[in-house]
């Protein structure tokens, strides 16, 4: 078959665009070798994404960071997932005496014939945030070897829990950045 001199610039003009292509590409890499840093939030389909956001940096480098479950101020854990979450920003958090205090408050609320509700009702109010119940939590599980939530559930009615526990730490933020 001969070329004529169409296909011969067909030929040429697929080359260089082909040329073009892959120098664009080549420079485009180039440049992605810088540092870069963003957070993205989605979800795809049920596979896939699971909708965490992923930091990326350092070209292309990802690491996922878990959102705290905002509805679990009663783990433990909440207060470092929330410092994860924020990745370096100070949050105010209740001070170590504060929460033993609060924690014996709570263990001497139940009594053997007469409950102080009054006490249990002071302590929730006096927390201004979900991380100081995680605190709170926390220093009652170290100090006395039970889990708080359970423990006041086993001697408050789930009327008292709502209006004395629940209720209270719902209204509550999050957090409070320091």
């Amino acid at each position: 078959m001969k070329m004529t001199k169409t296909m011969w610039w067909v030929v040429g003009g697929a080359g260089i665009a082909g040329l073009g292509v892959g120098i664009y590409f080549f420079v485009k890499k180039r440049k992605n070798k810088k540092e870069v840093s963003f957070s993205a939030l989605g979800r795809i389909g049920n596979k896939g994404n699971t909708g965490k956001p992923v930091i990326v940096t350092g070209g292309g480098k990802a690491t996922p960071v878990e959102e705290p479950n905002w509805n679990a101020p009663f783990n433990m854990n909440y207060l470092g997932d929330v410092k994860n979450w924020l990745q370096g920003k100070r949050i105010k958090e209740l001070p170590t005496s504060a929460a033993r205090k609060y924690a014996l408050e709570l263990m001497n609320a139940k009594g053997l014939f007469d409950d102080d509700e009054k006490a249990v009702k002071r302590v929730f109010r006096s927390l201004q945030d979900k991380t100081q119940v995680a605190s709170l939590s926390k220093a009652f599980y170290f100090n006395h070897k039970q889990d708080m939530y359970q423990y006041l559930k086993g001697f408050l009615s789930d009327g008292e829990m709502k209006k004395l526990v629940k209720d209270p730490v719902r209204r509550l933020p999050n957090y409070r950045l320091a």
